[in-house]
């Protein structure tokens, strides 16, 4: 398989990882102590789980490169239960899990054959499968959502353009039962169709366009051409979707 070199091109996660762990650095045990902007999640529940997540995802690239489907999680129970325990950690263990798992996800990427990025994953046995070159790009959606998350001073405006854009490409797919309708992100010059032709168009900057069509917020700074906004659900991802 000929692999878009741009799919398994690190540099943008690289960049999104330090922005991330120069952030938790600075935050005190008061701070991480307290609530992010996910519900029932202290800022250490989202490092927790962003420090298990790169775990998990250097375990799915190592089964990746042997040729393996593998699974990210045993189980959702599994994964929660982790998460909790890690959030009760020292804050300096949990830096330190932190910044070893993103390495441990680095090098796991720079030791895969190019010829095995035609294969797939599941976030756990059984469940969906999607492209196993879409990996990269799925933890930087992972640090940069949730970097937002953590509710610090880094926020969606925050945001790399071409990180906006990837996500749009995105949640536009996954979001499809909730359209049709259209996307205009002022700021990027782009639109987006989601699904399919027709129906209204919202319209803002990407970021807020992301930010909303990944359930974060009621919308606050678009605007849609037909008054309210489209009701969108949760976001999920659809499966077997690929990166473009």
């Amino acid at each position: 398989m000929d692999t878009p070199r741009a799919a398994v091109d690190p540099s943008g996660l690289e960049a999104s990882t330090i922005a991330l762990n120069r952030t938790v650095d600075g935050l005190s045990a008061e701070e991480l102590a307290e609530p992010s902007l996910l519900p029932g999640w202290s800022r250490a529940h989202v490092v927790a789980h962003l420090a298990l997540n790169g775990v998990a995802m250097a375990g799915v690239v190592d089964g990746v490169a042997r040729g393996q489907t593998p699974a990210m999680y045993e189980s959702d129970e599994q994964r929660n239960a982790e998460i909790e325990e890690l959030a009760t950690a020292d804050p300096t263990d949990l830096r330190d899990r932190l910044l070893a798992a993103t390495t441990q996800f680095s090098d796991a990427i720079a030791a895969v054959d190019p010829d095995r990025w035609g294969g797939a994953f599941t976030r756990t046995p059984g469940g969906p499968a999607w492209p196993a070159v879409t990996i990269v790009a799925t933890r930087r959606r992972e640090i940069e959502i949730h970097h937002a998350d953590l509710g610090t001073s880094y926020t969606q405006h925050d945001w790399p353009d071409d990180f906006v854009a990837e996500l749009l490409d995105t949640v536009c797919v996954d979001q499809a039962d909730a359209g049709p309708f259209q996307l205009r992100a002022t700021d990027l010059g782009r639109h987006w169709a989601v699904g399919g032709d027709g129906g209204p168009t919202v319209m803002g900057r990407g970021a807020e366009l992301g930010w909303w069509l990944t359930g974060r917020g009621p919308g606050e700074g678009l605007s849609c051409d037909s008054g309210a906004l489209p009701t969108i659900g949760p976001w999920r991802r659809a499966s077997g979707t690929a990166v473009s």
